[in-house]
């Protein structure tokens, strides 16, 4: 739920009538709403799956849907502190 957090503050604070806070970078403020956009996807699709999970019989499909949580979770916090920290 924190991608509707970073998106908003981004979105209302973060462009100026001079352009982006961020160091005047138009693609820091870009990056950051991608990032918030693609988060509240993937917590839509994930809280489905989660809610699905228990009618789901096939456990070799419950094993893919927990495989793609993790997965997807642990890539996502790498991409974002990588670039945090290529930045920075």
């Amino acid at each position: 739920m924190f991608s509707v957090v970073v998106f908003g503050c981004i979105t209302d604070q973060g462009w100026t009538s001079g352009g982006c806070v961020y160091n005047g970078n138009a693609g820091a403020c870009n990056f950051g709403n991608a990032v918030g956009i693609i988060a509240f996807l993937a917590l839509m699709a994930f809280l489905v799956s989660d809610a699905m999970f228990d009618n789901i019989a096939n456990v070799m499909h419950r094993k893919y849907i927990v495989i793609a949580d993790i997965a997807f979770s642990g890539a996502f916090i790498e991409l974002v502190v990588f670039v945090f920290r290529c930045v920075h």
